[in-house]
């Protein structure tokens, strides 16, 4: 019990964390921003910032993170709409802005924010630096556009932008910085950077050093990385794009291939009229299970697998729900580890009975042996099924797949960087095709296609099968015929067992059940308590200022 209080607490404290970002999210668009900063003679900037918002939730507010550089202050932040001024909360850079409205609205927030010492002075002009947003901002801006404006008119204004500002800017005749940076992805840098006449601003203290000859050098430097990306780009075009589409056009005909010659095969095997027969006694019925059945269900199995060990006279039953073991050598190890659990585990060593399966399994201590001798024997009956090479190996096809897909992951990465956004999404298309090829390309054999087409037909066929067809099978094959029913189709075992039980001797020394379907009943409930039991136990911020000068910001809502 004190474990589920844990558990329970668990759960509404990982609840209480993700309720905020996921529960609570508000979904929206910012499709326009506009920012203006005058510069003034003292060295700051009146900021004013206009952020178009389209809400496809209900929606409290926005939020708008402001990260100064070092050496400057944010103050005199003040917000308003085209009817009011809205209320504002701010703690560590992140301002929220009351603005509630429904799903469907469009609003217009303008934002009205002074920045102290945005201006710095050197002995050939001054300079306006500044991110207005950094990596940490979590939203995509649709058309921005960044105006810097000189105290007065200026004829030597020089302006560069970095990250997403680069090869933005335009000066017009009164010396006004111009960025129209259009649209802006999420997480992303932009620093703008103006230079203006030193005259220009009086009040402000000049440095020593100049600034205009850095400023030329970023941006011989950033035209120079644009150039050598520009190079890489066209080489990426003129050797990725048809490197994808040969290899891309190669992997889906080898795939093409492989599945024609699949299907082939499997229309081959399955071919001819059918008779109705019960197959050979070839592997084990859990085996058989487990390769003829998708939707396999261990604890049906198991019950299949009690009775095909009476079948071979390992297991004797004595009453409905009480079983002996006749004999501990069996044929394979699956079998051993089944007689493990149920006779030493569960019983006394030479009998068990139903009662005692369901008390044991409801014992909570007792579960995670239950499941492991469960996971134990479900591993050793796979390695039965493996163990007759149903399945084709293909290890030197695989394996040059395999690395076909790393050369896809590769062309991938290559595409993005350069900006080949669709071939980039068609090369992750193709690894994970080729991935999916390497790993599980084991097609299955002409023989396993038979046992397949063979048991799978004779299930079928006992739906409807007469009395008398049902009667002239052997003892072995009505036992084989019926634990495969057992397993694989729980519903048609319920309407043949009162029917096949009835047809034979209650003390037969076969010794099959007389009541399978109460046997399968239990396994199937203490498959689901120990299963389920193990189970059991099993906004907006501010960011962190990535910008030049440790500056930086970004919006949102909430």
């Amino acid at each position: 019990m004190v474990k589920k209080k844990n558990f329970l607490a668990f759960v509404l404290f990982i609840f209480l964390l993700l309720v905020p970002v996921q529960a609570f999210a508000v979904d929206f668009d910012i499709t326009e921003v506009q920012i203006e900063a005058q510069l003034n003679e003292d060295g700051t900037a009146d900021v004013t910032e206009q952020f178009t918002y389209e809400f496809e939730d209900g929606f409290n507010g926005i939020t708008r993170s402001l990260i100064p550089k070092e050496g400057t202050s944010i103050e005199e932040f003040t917000a308003s709409d085209s009817r009011r001024e809205l209320e504002v909360e701010v703690e560590n850079g992140l301002y929220k802005i009351y603005r509630s409205g429904n799903d469907g609205d469009t609003i217009q927030v303008e934002l009205n924010y002074r920045i102290v010492g945005a201006v710095e002075k050197f002995e050939d002009g001054a300079e306006f630096y500044w991110p207005f947003f950094d990596a940490s901002n979590e939203s995509e801006y649709g058309d921005m556009t960044i105006t810097v404006i000189p105290p007065a008119s200026a004829t030597e204004t020089e302006a560069l932008g970095y990250g997403e500002a680069f090869d933005t800017a335009s000066i017009t005749e009164d010396g006004t910085a111009i960025f129209d940076l259009g649209n802006v992805p999420a997480e992303e840098n932009a620093d703008i950077r103006a230079i203006f006449e030193s005259e220009l601003f009086p009040g402000v203290t000049a440095q020593d050093g100049t600034v205009r000859d850095e400023l030329a050098d970023d941006r011989e430097e950033l035209e120079n990385e644009a150039a050598a990306f520009a190079r890489n780009q066209q080489i990426a075009k003129s050797a990725g794009i048809p490197a994808i589409a040969i290899l891309g056009a190669l992997l889906i005909g080898l795939v093409l291939f492989a599945w024609l010659k699949a299907s082939r095969r499997k229309r081959d095997v399955q071919n001819g009229p059918y008779e109705f027969f019960v197959p050979e006694d070839s592997m084990s019925i859990p085996a058989l299970l487990h390769f003829t059945n998708p939707t396999y269900v261990a604890a049906n199995g198991m019950s299949a697998a009690i009775l095909d060990l009476m079948r071979k006279g390992k297991i004797r039953q004595i009453s409905e729900d009480h079983f002996a073991l006749a004999d501990r050598n069996t044929d394979h190890p699956h079998e051993a580890v089944l007689i493990g659990l149920l006779f030493d585990t569960i019983g006394d060593g030479q009998e068990f009975t139903l009662e005692q399966v369901e008390i044991y399994t409801k014992n909570e201590s007792n579960h995670e042996d239950y499941n492991a001798a469960t996971a134990e024997w479900n591993k050793e009956v796979r390695a039965e099924v493996l163990a007759h090479d149903f399945y084709e190996k293909h290890s030197g096809l695989r394996w040059a797949v395999g690395i076909m897909s790393a050369v896809f992951i590769g062309l991938a990465i290559v595409s993005g960087i350069y900006g080949l956004l669709p071939w980039m999404a068609v090369s992750i298309a193709l690894a994970m095709l080729a991935l999916g090829f390497a790993i599980g390309y084991s097609p299955i054999t002409r023989e396993g296609h038979r046992v397949r087409y063979e048991w799978r037909s004779m299930k079928t066929a006992m739906e409807q099968l007469p009395s008398e067809q049902w009667e002239r099978l052997t003892m072995d094959e009505k036992q084989r015929a019926y634990a495969y029913l057992l397993g694989s189709d729980q519903k048609t075992a319920e309407r043949k067992a009162n029917a096949f039980t009835a047809a034979e001797p209650a003390n037969d020394v076969s010794g099959f059940a007389m009541n399978p379907i109460l046997m399968t009943a239990v396994f199937v409930s203490a498959s689901t308590t120990a299963s389920s039991s193990a189970s059991a136990s099993g906004g907006g911020m501010a960011g962190t200022g990535g910008g030049v000068g440790g500056g930086g910001g970004g919006s949102g809502a909430f």
